[in-house]
């Protein structure tokens, strides 16, 4: 029974490379503005400061050529050669689909949305595919503002603000919440209701109140004991 070669399965690396994720990185930090794919892929052959390089894997070393080979009586197509298989980023669309993707995943680059409006030389090139009756009404459109997808390298987020210390109390010093009469039912308006409904609402809140404050000054306690023992020794 014919099998397919190893190396056929997967014949160009369909994971990403360290010298393409390198490349890439290093061509959207040293950018001044954010950059679009087909900038990156551009400026991914211009580096003359970089060795173009293949990475030692047995993937990677594929022959010059292939033949359709046939497996289990049917022709099996050689697979589409890439436009430069000896450079990290081989392709366009191995750029799009593997190389940026991981860069995302890795926190080092970010793709966002802004508006831009294309150059008369980008107008003239898009136009050359237009019919010319197409044309003027293309070339309004075309100089609009449009939706453009750039890259860029992640902003960090900024730490959070801190109060000032002038704002927190002693129980959210000590990590505990801060607690008032009001949130037993001090304060609330009873006259809705019934003599007798009201002595025993009062009783209910006299209650809560006095455990509350008993509940409060222990945690207070145990609080004020976890940084006492949590405090280094002088």
């Amino acid at each position: 029974m014919a099998t397919i070669p190893s190396f056929r399965k997967n014949l160009w690396p369909r994971h990403c490379l360290p010298s393409a994720r390198e490349l890439v990185r290093s061509i959207v930090a040293s950018s001044t503005t954010p950059l679009s794919t087909k900038d990156i892929y551009n400026l991914a052959f211009k580096q003359t400061a970089i060795q173009i390089v293949s990475d030692k894997s047995p993937e990677h070393n594929v022959p010059k050529k292939e033949h359709p080979t046939i497996v289990r009586g049917m022709t099996r197509q050689p697979s589409t050669r890439p436009p430069h298989p000896e450079h990290p980023v081989r392709s366009l669309q191995y750029l799009k689909r593997v190389v940026l993707p991981d860069l995302v995943n890795s926190k080092g680059v970010e793709k966002f949305c802004t508006k831009r409006t294309l150059s008369q030389a980008e107008i003239d090139h898009r136009l050359q595919t237009v019919t010319k009756a197409a044309r003027k009404e293309q070339a309004v459109l075309l100089a609009a503002p449009r939706n453009t997808w750039l890259w860029r390298m992640t902003t960090p987020a900024p730490p959070p603000k801190p109060l000032p210390a002038s704002t927190l109390s002693k129980s959210e010093l000590l990590g505990l919440p801060r607690l008032t009469a009001a949130d037993v039912g001090v304060g609330e308006d009873w006259s809705h209701l019934n003599k007798r409904r009201q002595r025993a609402r009062k009783e209910k809140v006299e209650r809560d109140l006095k455990w509350m404050w008993t509940l409060q000054a222990a945690k207070r306690e145990a609080a004020r004991e976890a940084l006492r023992l949590s405090a280094p020794a002088s």
